[in-house]
């Protein structure tokens, strides 16, 4: 992968994440008869665990989908010049990291504070303030 620039890789993945709307794919599935028994009802114990799990899985599988959608915008971001060299494991972790919710967007934003944190006090540092 090429140069990249964390804020226009983050923007994309706000992007995906948008895309992606977990909980309105989750809703749409938990509705198809049949499955709708066991994504909608909460169970007990060991088998609300699974049910858990299974609901998590969907939105990743729905997330690795939408990023193999826009493989071409993807392979841009990552300054590849063909979609095609990215692997299905890319686009596995980027629709994990899509489907990820509220604690990867606030972990990804206090790494972008930190960097943009360090990069002020080097530019201040070589200004001498």
């Amino acid at each position: 992968m090429g140069n990249i620039s964390i804020t226009s890789l983050l923007g994309f993945f706000a992007a995906l994440s948008v895309a992606t709307a977990r909980e309105r794919i989750t809703e749409i599935i938990k509705g198809f008869p049949g499955l709708s028994r066991w994504f909608a009802v909460d169970k007990t114990g060991t088998t609300e665990e699974f049910r858990k799990a299974s609901v998590q899985i969907v939105t990743i599988v729905a997330g690795t989908l939408v990023s193999y959608l826009v493989r071409e915008p993807l392979a841009k971001q990552l300054s590849i010049s063909d979609a095609g060299q990215i692997s299905f494991g890319w686009y596995l972790v980027f629709g994990a990291m899509a489907s990820g919710g509220s604690g990867f967007w606030n972990s990804a934003l206090d790494i972008v504070r930190a960097v943009n944190t360090q990069k002020q006090l080097m530019t201040d540092k070589r200004k001498g303030t």
